[in-house]
């Protein structure tokens, strides 16, 4: 289940941290993960920091419980929502190369059928799916996760399918309201606009470019995708490998944390290789109180002690992620934990950011 309820809880308590100075040295990261692993019964965790052009990968714990396999750095780590940036991406690449607007109607760009008893779909925007104000349903919600047999992946057909007929969350761009459907409709988009499928897009317009040598989309279970992540509804216990309910648009990309640190800082450094995109996407922004908006894909934090921040989260069952770029500076936090804990994840930040 993603729960970017407790992500967003866990970015506000950063407003009241003292006075942002370094972040801590290897040896005290390693001490405070290993206590959070321990004390919370967690088998594994991955944290890249990259400060001042250092950057440390730390891998704690093991990526199996029954093989006890020690976490190699380049792992690929599924980071769910963090995904959607890879999304966001692609959509404003369309639109940089004018095949696609931030005022175009999903009804207007997809087939008749994606959009027939979806509430909303036949009026939102493409800047209200980016934005998370559209209003369409979220379908990846406790009932999906219990009733869906996720190990067969995500689909827009079953994805969609499930909020079929169900009522909006409110008026198209008169709300907020997070929703998993506003990327799978993004997808179809991009798909139709361009000719080709999603994963294609991802392929030649991110991963190759920037030479991402351990990023995948939709990856298959024999891939390089190795830590177990445990947890699931009403079995905390449970080996979570084998469901891969975030497959999609949504958060299906697969990815190493040296390679999403690349890429965030592909996008949103100014001399990054694609800095146009990531100017794009914090073109606009939604305020959502207390020094946080919604830009165009992330979220964006502008912290009282100068930080300013884009964030994004994801979280499923086994797996929780959390990625931070600071604009001023440069500097990366990713953690990615190996257990549907968003809030520990969160914690662990402010632990490194006092």
């Amino acid at each position: 289940m993603i729960r970017l309820s407790a992500l967003i809880l866990a970015s506000l308590t950063l407003l009241t941290s003292p006075a942002f100075a370094r972040l801590p040295a290897t040896p005290e990261i390693e001490a405070e993960v290993d206590a959070l692993l321990v004390e919370n019964g967690i088998s594994g965790a991955v944290v890249l920091i990259r400060e001042q052009g250092e950057k440390r990968i730390i891998t704690r714990g093991v990526t199996d419980r029954t093989t006890l396999a020690p976490i190699p750095q380049s792992v690929q780590l599924r980071i769910a929502s963090i995904g959607k940036i890879h999304t966001a991406a692609i959509i404003h690449s369309l639109i940089r190369d004018g095949q696609l607007s931030l005022d175009d109607r999903l009804a207007d760009l997809v087939a008749p059928h994606w959009v027939e008893g979806i509430a909303n779909a036949d009026q939102a925007s493409v800047r209200q799916l980016l934005t998370h104000t559209s209003g369409i349903p979220d379908y990846y919600d406790d009932v999906w996760f219990q009733t869906v047999n996720t190990v067969q992946g995500n689909t827009p057909q079953r994805t969609l399918g499930f909020i079929h007929g169900r009522p909006a969350d409110f008026p198209p761009g008169e709300g907020y309201g997070y929703s998993n459907s506003n990327y799978q409709y993004l997808a179809l988009i991009a798909e139709a606009v361009s000719g080709q499928s999603f994963g294609t897009l991802l392929q030649r317009r991110l991963i190759e470019p920037l030479n991402l040598e351990a990023t995948s989309y939709n990856e298959p279970l024999e891939g390089r995708d190795l830590i177990h992540g445990y947890g699931a509804p009403n079995d905390p216990d449970r080996d979570a490998y084998a469901l891969i309910g975030n497959h999609g648009p949504d958060g299906g990309v697969f990815t190493s944390a040296s390679d999403l640190a690349d890429t965030l800082t592909a996008l949103f450094s100014a001399d990054g290789a694609l800095a146009d995109l990531g100017q794009l996407m914090l073109s606009e922004e939604v305020d959502r109180g207390e020094g946080r908006s919604r830009a165009l894909g992330p979220m964006r934090i502008r912290d009282p002690r100068g930080l300013d921040m884009i964030m994004h989260g994801g979280s499923i069952a086994g797996y929780a992620s959390l990625a931070i770029y600071e604009l001023n500076t440069g500097m990366i936090i990713i953690v990615h934990l190996s257990a549907d804990r968003p809030d520990l994840a969160g914690q662990l930040v402010r632990q490194l950011l006092q």
